[in-house]
């Protein structure tokens, strides 16, 4: 094996450029932009929020431009028409950026992921979008993928060892390195070397890879004896939990679509693995095994239409649900075209993704309008039984509300406004949203649990997780204090903060000791009474009731996992000897029948006392 010399790699990597050149500028651009939002402070990040959406206007920029390049050296345009055809790309990624919102939202990153999976399967097939050539359009993706491969490893090991010589200088000659250089190396090489790197072996003669007839050998190995094999064990699987159903007459848990498409997907890419050499005269058993799996795919599509249905019966549609159903019509006209088609052209399984990806990201059709009408009828239909809603507006909830439709409305909530914006609510109410949940930063943007509260509050409702129903709410309790950024100490002499007892292994009493010097405060957890005694000397206890506390927040239908004010979660106790405020943050544990059951208590204790005191609080022991 000859090693490129200095001259080569540089003639080479300039012939790339000539080749390639709006798209290694373009992630030379977005890796710049990437270093410079990686040393910006985290109060300036937001305001350079664009940064982000220059960097993912270069990428789409790059993939779109290696798309319009092959397909122009393909059809053997002449330079005018190729120069007006990059020049058309660079004109789509400055229109996406200028499109872009100035903030973190997650329709704009849903729809980026959909640009880029529909670019890359478009430069799997822009060469050969003419028929024919299934040979060189497999080949061709071949080394692609190899491509790939080659140049990730190139570019790990090489972050690895230049992480390592960096680690070294650092130690070794004490150069007090930054630690954000190591975020440039890895920008560095993942960006701009491994682009130019994968871009230098980009296949280039089209035409002569029709009649390529070599085949790695480790691909067909690996194919047939593990992906293969690996398939049909989850084929079984699925197979035996779909006659479950069949027998229980219960219907699919939802996540098995998920698994289905999994397998569906890993499935057809294997086949597409082994193309080549399905006719040679000992893989005959391919054609055998294709047909037989596009067949069993049929009863799983069924399963995974059930799953989905149920979820969109009772919750409705959303991104998620939406990709799944397409995904499932997509697995079906796949599966009907390579049973009974005749030409059996894999070039179509590209080419309808990438149509699918593309169409699926915009328009009344898109994923985002359909999942926005059917979150919006959701609500609505919710209200209205709760007779919540008159005339297009929202009243507020009386206390009849039942716990399911309570938790359905704050999951619709917190789905409209984490994913579409909480202005999508504002035609259901008379006041302005942005006086009361308008945030003053992105950042604070970017926390929508706020406005998802503030929302629900004009409803007179708290948010209540997905996971409580009746019976949990009933029997467990989780109770969080709302988080001051001070504390009023007044009046105290000392503070033991942050006292936590975790009951786990069920005793009767737990001890905690402060101490400092001659003096102690001794904590006593009753477990069995609910109870919390202060001790300053042997004589000298106050006692702290928790039950009538959990009742009365209880009573007050606190829900779990809504914050409560510090007021309510309070208790004060004080004699003439000294007196104390215990200021809890949480308490966990279950209520059943009439009896209290404290798995975990947090608290601030404040302390007080009259005629003796201590320079400082000392260590806590257990």
């Amino acid at each position: 094996m000859k090693i490129p010399s200095l001259d080569s790699l540089v003639t080479k990597s300039t012939a790339t450029f000539r080749r390639f050149p709006l798209a290694i500028l373009s992630v030379c651009t977005g890796s710049l932009f990437a270093m410079m939002l990686l040393h910006l402070p985290n109060q300036q990040q937001d305001a350079h929020f664009y940064y982000w959406n220059i960097v993912m206007s270069c990428y789409l920029l790059l993939l779109l431009s290696i798309a319009a390049g092959v397909f122009s050296e393909r059809s053997m345009m002449g330079v005018t028409s190729k120069s007006l055809l990059q020049f058309g790309a660079l004109a789509a990624a400055v229109i996406y950026f200028f499109l872009q919102p100035d903030q973190l939202m997650v329709i704009s990153i849903i729809r980026f992921v959909l640009f880029v999976i529909g670019l890359h399967l478009l430069i799997a097939f822009a060469p050969f979008i003419r028929s024919g050539e299934l040979n060189g359009f497999w080949q061709y993706n071949k080394i692609v993928l190899l491509r790939i491969l080659t140049s990730a490893l190139y570019t790990f090991v090489l972050h690895i060892g230049l992480m390592l010589a960096l680690m070294a200088i650092n130690e070794l000659f004490k150069a007090n390195l930054s630690g954000r250089i190591y975020g440039d190396l890895w920008i560095f090489l993942a960006g701009i070397f491994n682009t130019w790197f994968f871009l230098s072996g980009f296949p280039g003669e089209y035409a002569s890879l029709e009649s390529k007839t070599d085949y790695p050998k480790g691909l067909k190995i690996f194919t047939q004896y593990v992906l293969l094999p690996l398939i049909t064990v989850y084929l079984l699987i699925l197979y035996a939990y779909m006659f479950k159903i069949i027998f229980t007459m219960q219907w699919p848990v939802g996540w098995v679509s998920y698994l289905v498409l999994g397998f569906s997907i890993a499935g057809i890419l294997s086949l597409l693995l082994i193309y080549p050499v399905r006719n040679h005269d000992d893989n005959k058993w391919i054609l055998v095994y294709s047909r037989f799996f596009y067949f069993a795919l049929f009863p799983l599509i069924v399963l995974l239409f059930l799953a989905i249905k149920r979820r969109l019966d009772d919750y409705g549609v959303t991104e998620n649900r939406y990709f799944v159903l397409v995904l499932a019509c997509w697995l079906i006209f796949i599966a009907v075209y390579f049973l009974f088609s005749k030409t059996k052209n894999i070039k179509f399984i590209p080419v309808s993704l990438c149509v699918v990806a593309f169409l699926t990201s915009f328009g009344p059709w898109g994923a985002f309008h359909v999942s926005l009408a059917s979150q919006e009828n959701h609500l609505e239909k919710l209200l209205e039984k709760n007779h919540m809603l008159t005339a297009g507006k929202i009243n507020k909830a009386d206390t009849t509300i039942s716990v399911n439709d309570h938790r359905e409305i704050s999951s619709v909530v917190e789905y409209l406004v984490e994913v579409h914006g909480y202005h999508v609510l504002q035609p259901y109410f008379t006041m302005n949203l942005d006086s009361l949940v308008k945030p003053d930063s992105a950042a604070v943007n970017r926390n929508s649990n706020k406005q998802v509260s503030v929302i629900l509050g004009l409803m007179n409702l708290e948010y209540m997780a997905p996971y409580v129903s009746e019976a949990y709410d009933s029997k467990y309790f989780d109770f969080r204090s709302e988080n001051g950024n001070t504390m009023d100490i007044s009046g105290f002499d000392y503070l033991l903060p942050d006292m936590t007892i975790g009951n786990y292994e069920d005793k009767d009493t737990v001890c905690l000791v402060y101490r400092s010097g001659s003096s102690s405060i001794l904590i006593v957890f009753d477990s069995p009474k609910n109870r919390l005694y202060i001790r300053n000397h042997p004589d000298q206890e106050l006692t702290f009731d928790i039950s009538p506390m959990i009742d009365s927040l209880k009573n007050k239908k606190h829900i779990n996992d809504h914050l409560i004010s510090p007021g309510e979660m309070t208790l004060f106790a004080g004699n003439d000897k000294f007196s104390a405020r215990v200021c809890f943050k949480s308490m966990t544990g279950e209520k059943n029948e009439n009896k209290i059951k404290l798995r975990r208590l947090q608290a601030d204790i404040l302390i007080h006392q009259d005629k003796e005191t201590m320079n400082e609080v000392g260590e806590r022991k257990q």
